[in-house]
């Protein structure tokens, strides 16, 4: 069977995630270098630093080679794909209303444009979960509609 478009463009926006990533992971590493070449390294604060830094660059790699690989097994057509696709969707937009919630009384992050990038990436999940469990997509993906 041939691949449906909005396939493709869910693995394309998956590519970009993970591409933003692993960028996000060398920044991380980036400030860990810089923390440890400072003068004060020895300090508890910037051990901590360093610590984060060292953290958060890993998890964030890590989240980005799985990212990679399932925006290839989207592309393949892989059931297991759909599957952890559909689940990562629905943990995001959880995340996402959380964070909604979070960053409302932060007064350094403007709650306009706040909201409107929430809404942005919430329209863009619930599209894709909805796609995802299209029966002619299902099909596609190898399993026989319910």
């Amino acid at each position: 069977m041939k691949r449906p478009t909005g396939v493709t463009i869910i693995a394309v926006l998956t590519s970009f995630g993970a591409a933003i990533l692993a960028l996000s992971s060398f920044a991380f590493f980036f400030v860990a270098i810089m923390v440890m070449t400072d003068g004060d390294a020895g300090e508890p604060i910037s051990v901590a630093i360093v610590g984060m830094g060292i953290a958060g660059g890993t998890s964030l790699l890590i989240f980005a080679g799985v990212a990679a690989c399932l925006a290839l097994g989207v592309l393949e057509l892989r059931e297991w794909a759909r599957i952890v696709s559909m689940a990562s969707i629905a943990a995001g937009i959880g995340v996402t209303i959380l964070s909604l919630f979070v960053f409302k009384g932060y007064m350094v992050i403007l709650l306009v444009p706040s909201i409107v990038c929430h809404l942005l990436v919430m329209t863009t999940a619930v599209w894709m979960l909805v796609y995802f469990l299209r029966p002619c997509i299902k099909r596609a993906f190898g399993t026989l509609a319910a």
